[in-house]
């Protein structure tokens, strides 16, 4: 710390453009409260991705600023069919690109895993062979443990290595109450190392319309991976049941891909709700902020759910919410800014949504922003995190 800031170095299990923004401007929070963020990202390239890696990203450690960022970037091309050998293989990758970081960039004080699978198993690698101490923010919806299904997505072999993880770390960051009970359920004893610190909004990108929203059609928006776990059934279900109970003229927008979506589309016209309910498939991050400033409500219909940070980007945007009681969102939702429903209830959910569109005006948009930012705003969130590292080195 020879600058007077704290050197974190941060280890993504994902990162753009694979998803993880919220890991990028984590990152970016950060450094602009005190930070020397660099991020090391070795991205998992499948047959799938592979035409998605642009010219110049084949390279081994390829040196970036983004945004301010110093970013290091190598590429694993995963082995198909063998997750075992590639979860062994990714991290013995990832300890060989730490091992030049520091060589060329000096050791860090800290390093911070952004979830167990797997960047937290490399963090504890990092830890055995060279000392630095580090961190493990979970995100992973499967440890709200609510179904057997999340269940089942943590496989008996899994277990020892989120040990061998969490057991080596200074602190388990979860970002909701909702995690705790399922991660000590599966591994008791960690509680200790255990803080709460909620997912961050970047209070200068999901903005409040520059225009009054209109109710003529009125518009639910929902956004993210079409896949089981997002309830997108039980949505489209309750969306055929509102329409029976309306005369207004509503719409459905589904933001995003996933195995799911023949099986949806299908859902949709078997109901006749086609030119209803839209899917619009891929959309980059400046639409899903457009949507929300058109839309008049986000809904998530999460079967479970670890967060839900989409929740707070559309209420950032001013936008009422429903979502379901899937783990975070009860962490999040109150009367002043939506609904909460049990998941997997159609019928109750489209009671709600005619709730919603007959007493829409009750909720003041603008206050729904203000709160937002004041509880999960980037430097909000950015400063529990200072205040845990500084713990952690012994600073005042």
């Amino acid at each position: 710390m020879s600058s007077g800031k704290i050197k974190l170095l941060v280890i993504p299990s994902w990162y753009p453009p694979d998803g993880g923004f919220f890991f990028k401007e984590h990152s970016e929070a950060l450094a602009g409260a005190g930070c020397e963020a660099d991020i090391l990202v070795n991205r998992i390239v499948g047959l799938r991705r592979l035409r998605r890696v642009k010219k110049g990203e084949w390279g081994k450690f390829v040196v970036r600023n983004e945004n301010g960022l110093r970013v290091i970037r190598s590429i694993y091309y995963k082995i198909p069919w063998n997750e075992k050998l590639n979860i062994k293989r990714w991290v013995k990758s990832t300890l060989r690109l730490f091992h030049t970081y520091h060589k060329l960039f000096g050791m860090p004080d800290l390093v911070l895993a952004h979830s167990v699978t797997w960047a937290g198993l490399a963090a504890a690698e990092i830890h055995s062979k060279y000392g630095i101490p580090y961190l493990v923010t979970e995100h992973r919806s499967f440890f709200v443990q609510r179904t057997e299904a999340a269940r089942k997505m943590v496989k008996s072999f899994y277990i020892p290595l989120f040990l061998q993880a969490y057991s080596g770390c200074e602190k388990l960051i979860l970002v909701s109450e909702s995690m705790k009970t399922g991660i000590l359920d599966l591994l008791p004893g960690l509680e200790a190392k255990i803080t709460v610190i909620p997912n961050m909004i970047n209070v200068d990108y999901f903005v409040f319309p520059e225009k009054t929203r209109k109710q003529e059609p009125f518009v639910f928006l929902t956004a993210g991976r079409l896949a089981e776990v997002k309830g997108l059934d039980v949505l489209i279900s309750a969306f055929y049941i509102l329409k029976e109970k309306t005369d207004r003229k509503v719409i459905l927008k589904i933001l995003g891909r996933g195995e799911m979506r023949k099986e949806l589309e299908e859902q949709v016209k078997g109901s006749g709700l086609e030119g209803q309910v839209i899917f619009t498939g891929r959309v980059t991050r400046d639409q899903v902020v457009r949507e929300m400033q058109d839309a008049n409500c986000y809904v998530l219909a999460s079967r479970y759910e670890a967060f839900g940070v989409v929740l707070i980007e559309a209420m950032a945007t001013g936008l009422p919410v429903i979502a379901t009681r899937s783990g975070g969102p009860e962490y999040i939702v109150d009367e002043s800014c939506g609904y909460l429903v049990v998941p997997d209830n159609d019928g109750e959910l489209a009671e709600v949504m005619l709730r919603m569109i007959s007493g829409y005006d009750r909720f003041n948009q603008e206050e729904i922003r203000r709160q937002t930012l004041r509880d999960y705003g980037s430097e909000v969130i950015a400063g529990k995190y200072i205040e845990v590292f500084k713990d952690i080195l012994g600073e005042k």
